[in-house]
């Protein structure tokens, strides 16, 4: 009978009933839009690194750190036979050095990274690199991202003189010659980067064999004095920058809770003031307090289970639209995020029915919280519209 009753009222309201509803449910369609692009961010972020350059882990020289290039020349290692014997889907050999570019006759310090050809473990588009079978004799061939390129001020066909320290220490110099300038969407592997044949850099430096870290697409076990670092320690950083903006996401949850919340609060106040003689009728007839609190808490309560199903259908038309677009990014593209495609949402459905079922407890206490004072109202001063004020 009170959800009868209540049905009836709220539909009676009209405007200030749907308005009550839309309010709530753009709150609802916007909270898990939000969650969902994070998701989407993190999501196609760790899926780039790990394509392009994390793989399923690396094995590396214990303690080599990317951050310290003083030490790289001292922290290379002979390739383990385990890891030697496993097929090129399933590992991608780098060796990493430093070196010196002279583009425009200016000093230009970058990362010499030799990959290995024939690799189908990372997803690199080095065709160039593969299609260069001259061995290495006045030019060298190299590869650099657009990133690099564009601050280096080199195009494709261009010359450059290329500095290196081999591994008895002596430095020496060759022309490079950039034969494809490629769009890396992980910056890690474009700014400051040189990228050059595993065998050329192998046979420049004197480093027959060896390797800075070799890329695998799983968990090998135990291998010689190498160290595995697994994808998450690799990953780190990016998912710790993510993490941190996610951050601010729960600033904008509270502002829209609290908007949706002052919506339906500002409704039941207004019902309540405006409907005093109503309520002082319901009790003159025997009703009690309590379930005159009930059914106005009922009242409220159907405009957080209507936003729901509005939420559902709004947010299907928007969140259906958004992934036949997705969100550009493309001003990323000097940053330091691994995103340079459109991000599209991904929809956890455990994050949406929790962040509903909140938000919908959350209306609810709000709904209740101001018809509290009913229980507190006599018959006669509500019959006269002055119980309330």
């Amino acid at each position: 009978m009170i959800f009868q009753i209540a049905l009836k009222n709220f539909l009676r309201q009209g405007m200030r009933s749907f308005l009550n509803v839309v309010v709530t449910a753009l709150s609802m369609v916007a909270v898990v839009f939000n969650l969902s692009l994070y998701n989407g961010f993190q999501d196609q972020a760790v899926r780039n690194m790990v394509a392009t350059d994390v793989a399923g882990g690396h094995y590396r020289h214990s303690g080599f750190d990317l951050l310290s290039p003083m030490e790289w020349e001292d922290q290379t290692f002979q390739t383990p036979g385990v890891l030697t014997s496993l097929p090129a889907t399933d590992k991608t050999e780098v060796l990493v050095l430093q070196g010196q570019i002279f583009p425009n006759r200016r000093l230009f310090p970058v990362q010499l990274r030799g990959l290995e050809m024939g690799q189908s473990l990372l997803d690199l588009p080095f065709q160039k690199l593969e299609e260069w079978t001259k061995p290495v004799e006045d030019i060298i061939p190299i590869i650099i991202g657009k990133q690099m390129a564009g601050k280096s001020h080199l195009h494709i066909g261009d010359t450059v003189v290329l500095r290196w320290r081999d591994r008895f220490g002596a430095v020496d110099a060759l022309d490079a010659r950039v034969v494809d300038v490629v769009p890396l969407i992980n910056p890690r592997i474009d700014e400051g980067v040189v990228w050059m044949r595993l065998d050329h850099l192998r046979q420049l430096t004197h480093r027959e064999g060896e390797v800075s870290w070799v890329a695998v697409k799983q968990f090998q076990g135990e291998v010689g004095n190498t160290e595995y670092v697994p994808p998450n320690e690799l990953l780190k950083d990016i998912l710790n920058l993510i993490e941190q903006d996610r951050k601010y996401a729960i600033i904008i949850w509270v502002i829209l809770i609290f908007l949706a919340g002052i919506s339906v609060f500002n409704t039941q106040y207004l019902n309540i003031f405006k409907r005093q003689r109503e309520i002082g009728t319901l009790m003159a007839f025997g009703m009690a307090p309590s379930r005159i609190v009930r059914l106005f808490t009922v009242e409220g309560s159907l405009a957080a289970f209507s936003a729901v199903g509005v939420a559902l259908v709004l947010g299907s038309i928007i969140f259906a639209w958004f992934q036949s677009v997705g969100l550009d990014v493309s001003h990323l593209a000097e940053s330091q995020i691994p995103i340079r495609e459109n991000i599209f949402l991904k929809i956890d459905p455990i994050e949406v029915a929790v962040s509903l079922l909140v938000i919908s407890a959350i209306m609810i206490v709000v709904a209740w919280a101001p018809v509290r004072k009913i229980s507190r109202v006599e018959a006669t001063q509500a019959l006269r519209g002055r119980a309330i004020t």
